[in-house]
C-alpha cells in the first residue's frame, strides 16, 4: 500500500517507519515537452511508477513530494522551463534524501524520470554521496540493458523526449493533460537526439527540435503507455526487492 507523505501526520509516519515502510522519492523536472504535453511530464511519470511499484510488492510505501526542479539545460530556451545549476540540484537532492533518512527509513528509492544525461548522472552520483548508516539508497536506472531495449527504439536512440514514449506514458497516466488535437497534428521528428548531443548540440533547437519534441507523438497510444509502465514498474520493484534481501 502507498501513502503520500504530504498527507500523513508525524505519528502516522513514525508508525509506518517502525513497520518497515519503504520511502519513495519521485524525481522529475519542470520543462517543455512539446506543444502537446505539460511541463510536469517527468514528475507525472515518476509518481505513477511509484504507485505501480506499491502494487507489486507486499510492503508499505511512503511516497514523498516529488523533486520538481533540476538541471534541464536542453529545454531552457522554451517558456516555462526552470533549470537550476548542477551544484544546486545535487546539494538539494542530497539534503532531501538525508532528511527522509532522518525519519528512520531503511530503504529509500529514488524514482527518476528526467532523462537529461547530466541530470541522471547527478542522481546516480547522489546515491554514492549519501552514505547513511542503516539506510540503503536505491536508484533504478532503466536506461541500461536489458530494460532499456524493451522500452523501444525511440527510447534507446531517439531521445524519447515528448515523442511516442513519453506521450504514450502520459496518455496512460494522465490523459486529461494531453492536448489531443495538437498531438494528432504533429509531424514525425525522427532525430537521434543522443547523436546530436554527442556532436555538440547544447539545446533542443540545436538538436533539431524547434517545438521541444522528438520522435512520433502522433503514433502514441494508451496501450503502449500501459506496456511501458509495466516494464518500468516491474524493473523498479525488482531493484527495490533486491535491496531488501
Amino acid at each position: 500500500m502507498m501513502h503520500r507523505a504530504a498527507h500523513l501526520t508525524w505519528p502516522k509516519t513514525k508508525s509506518l517507519v517502525e513497520a518497515g515502510a519503504i520511502a519513495l522519492l519521485p524525481i522529475g523536472s519542470t520543462e517543455a515537452h512539446g506543444p502537446h504535453l505539460p511541463l510536469n511530464v517527468d514528475v507525472v511519470i515518476a509518481e505513477h511508477v511509484c504507485a505501480l511499484i506499491s502494487q507489486k510488492l507486499n510492503r508499505e510505501f511512503v511516497m514523498f513530494p516529488a523533486v520538481t526542479y533540476s538541471l534541464t539545460e536542453f529545454a531552457n530556451p522554451f517558456s516555462g522551463t526552470v533549470s537550476i545549476s548542477k551544484e544546486t540540484a545535487s546539494a538539494h537532492l542530497v539534503d532531501v534524501v538525508k532528511g527522509i533518512a532522518h525519519s528512520g527509513f531503511k530503504v529509500i528509492a529514488l524514482i527518476n524520470h528526467h532523462l537529461e544525461p547530466q541530470h541522471f548522472s547527478l542522481v546516480n552520483r547522489v546515491q554514492k554521496l549519501v552514505t547513511l548508516e542503516n539506510c540503503r539508497v536505491v536508484v533504478p536506472d532503466h536506461r541500461r540493458a536489458p530494460t532499456g531495449p524493451l522500452l523501444g527504439d525511440e527510447f534507446m536512440f531517439g531521445g524519447s523526449h515528448a515523442g511516442n514514449y513519453e506521450t504514450s506514458l502520459m496518455m496512460a497516466a494522465a490523459p486529461e493533460l494531453v492536448d489531443e488535437q495538437i498531438r494528432a497534428s504533429l509531424k514525425d521528428n525522427p532525430i537521434e537526439l543522443p547523436a546530436k548531443i554527442k556532436a555538440g548540440a547544447t539545446d533542443f533547437h540545436q538538436c533539431g527540435g524547434p517545438e521541444a519534441y522528438f520522435g512520433t507523438p502522433a503514433s502514441a497510444s494508451v496501450a503502449e503507455g500501459k506496456r511501458l509502465f509495466e516494464i518500468l514498474s516491474e524493473f523498479s520493484a525488482a531493484q527495490i526487492a533486491g535491496a531488501l534481501s
